[in-house]
């Protein structure tokens, strides 16, 4: 039993015997006596006793009164009960006990005997409470494991569901690529053969970015999503993702309103990829529930400037088929849609807004929707970004991107060394830089790449470097050259370490990062696109 003083409120109209009790208790417990039932009640307003000792022939309210007034209290019901009374017969002992007392003492008492007896029924009710203490801990318990396996079963239900949609989404455009590359092997008709190989790489690029939603989303679930942050044109970003976008929307003879606030600097600081990735996402979507004819609207406006930070508000609006309210609550949910029957009817991942919504909040901001089932839905959301340093340059603004015409590059008499284990890969780089001229041989891999390398290190202007590979992978091999190289400079042969650029389909940054710390200098990702292999030629071979 806890060692703090128990409270005990003595209730007599005898103030002798009120005296006699408090005096015979007032050492081990605290005591207080109340001449009737009703100062009892008064006093319960202030103190929350452990015990009740009650006299049963009381005026005005007897003790049997009292007992189940305090019963039928929620407040007070649990408070335990004696009575201690003159009365000796049978029938008043068990009408106060079926009135919820635990015990019934006699009238003269034995001080010895009746602290033994509080002592007792106090262990007792302590030892009870803490029995439904644990019982409503148990319970809770239960309840939260119940409530956390029918919630992991529901998970595992939509992982399920998604799994099985992720396969029809990857499966079907896989299907077109494989399919209109054999038609096109067919044909004789150069132009044909051009049509279904566009149509193939348009299929490629779906099932691309189905992979990509499914490499973010994992990202998401093990908090490895993070930000990279440079200075770039906001402007130009909008441009672009006007012009992918409204590829589509002209097709649906859709119009497309853009309303950008001219506060907005024209350079800022973020993650201009991960910021075109939202509002691409947003466009997309409007777009693709928008009808033949409708409307979508981009805005961007600046909220406010502080400290050169910008709060920077979007909104991407259309009068597409809407959002019911319940649909709205599971929308940035994982492997959810708001509707099992739009993944029929629209496709998709399902794992958009789930995305967007997790880089706003990494940029410091939040999303949310404003819809009503049938009258069109506006996704709306803030970000922070950094005032850029740069000044807006027009020419800059109104030229074309980059294209491959632009990178032409003269590499002839440059050497390139490709280490790859994969013969088709080796096939597409070789095709992809034929144009420039340069050399470009090949070890299959780790080893051999080490190998060919220490036999003529002066040969080679650059690595591609695979990661996966047999014998050494690409940060094994790496190790060993950047070792060579300084083993030749202690040796009285130094040079220059030859820039060693990364290829690998492990986009997560952790997997970035440990290229880097290998040794090497840069890093393409799988699958390689001409323009960004080009780019990194032209960076790192000083023609």
């Amino acid at each position: 039993m806890s060692d703090e003083r128990k409270k005990i409120i003595v209730v007599d109209d005898n103030q002798e015997s009120l005296t006699a009790l408090k005096n015979v208790m007032k050492d081990i417990y605290e005591v207080y006596p109340c001449i009737s039932a009703a100062k009892m009640f008064e006093l319960l307003e202030h103190v929350k006793p452990n015990l009740i000792m009650l006299d049963v022939a009381m005026p005005e309210m007897n003790g049997y009164e009292a007992a189940k007034k305090l019963k039928d209290n929620a407040q007070y019901n649990e408070i335990p009960i004696i009575f201690l009374t003159a009365k000796v017969d049978a029938q008043s002992e068990i009408e106060g006990l079926k009135l919820g007392a635990i015990d019934y003492i006699h009238k003269p008492f034995y001080s010895h005997l009746l602290l033994q007896h509080i002592k007792t029924h106090l262990s007792f009710f302590e030892q009870e409470m803490e029995i439904k203490h644990l019982l409503e801990l148990k319970t809770k318990e239960v309840k939260l494991r119940e409530a956390a396996e029918l919630e992991a079963e529901k998970a595992s239900q939509a992982k399920g569901d998604f799994l099985s949609h992720m396969s029809h989404e990857i499966r079907s455009p896989l299907n077109a690529v494989i399919g209109m590359i054999n038609i096109a092997a067919e044909e004789t008709d150069i132009n044909s053969v051009k049509h279904y190989l566009e149509k193939a790489a348009n299929a490629a690029k779906l099932v691309l970015s189905v992979i990509n939603d499914i490499l973010d989303i994992s990202k998401i679930e093990s908090n490895k999503l993070e930000l990279s942050h440079g200075e770039f044109d906001f402007g130009r970003m909008i441009k672009n993702i006007i012009d992918i976008t409204g590829i589509r929307a002209q097709e649906k003879h859709q119009e497309i309103i853009v309303n950008i606030d001219s506060n907005i600097p024209s350079f800022i600081i973020s993650d201009e990829l991960r910021l075109e990735q939202v509002i691409t996402n947003l466009m997309t979507n409007a777009i693709k529930f928008t009808p033949e004819n409708g409307k979508v609207t981009l805005k961007a406006e600046k909220l406010e400037e502080k400290d050169g930070e910008i709060t920077i508000k979007g909104e991407v609006e259309d009068n597409g088929i809407g959002i019911s309210h319940e649909q709205q609550e599971k929308l940035f949910r994982a492997y959810n849609q708001a509707d099992i029957t739009i993944a029929k009817k629209f496709g998709g991942t399902g794992l958009g807004l789930t995305i967007v919504k997790e880089i706003v909040e990494l940029m410091n901001g939040k999303i949310w929707i404003e819809s009503e089932l049938g009258k069109g839905a506006k996704f709306i959301f803030t970000v922070k970004v950094k005032k850029g340093t740069k000044n807006a340059d027009k020419s800059a603004q109104s030229s074309p991107s980059v294209g491959l015409k632009d990178l032409d590059l003269d590499l002839r008499g440059y050497t390139i060394l490709t280490a790859e284990d994969m013969d088709f890969n080796r096939e597409v780089i070789a095709k992809y830089l034929e144009r420039t001229g340069v050399t470009n041989e090949f070890a299959e891999d780790g080893k051999k790449c080490v190998d060919m390398f220490k036999a003529n290190p002066d040969k080679y202007s650059l690595i591609f470097m695979d990661i996966n590979m047999p014998e050494f992978n690409g940060d094994e091999a790496t190790k060993i050259i950047r070792d060579y190289e300084e083993e030749l400079s202690k040796n009285g042969n130094p040079r220059k370490p030859i820039p060693i650029i990364a290829m690998t389909a492990d986009v997560f940054k952790e997997d970035v990062d440990k290229c880097l710390s290998a040794g090497m200098d840069d890093h393409l990702s799988k699958p390689l696109v001409p323009k960004m292999v080009l780019e990194k030629l032209k960076k790192y071979i000083k023609v």
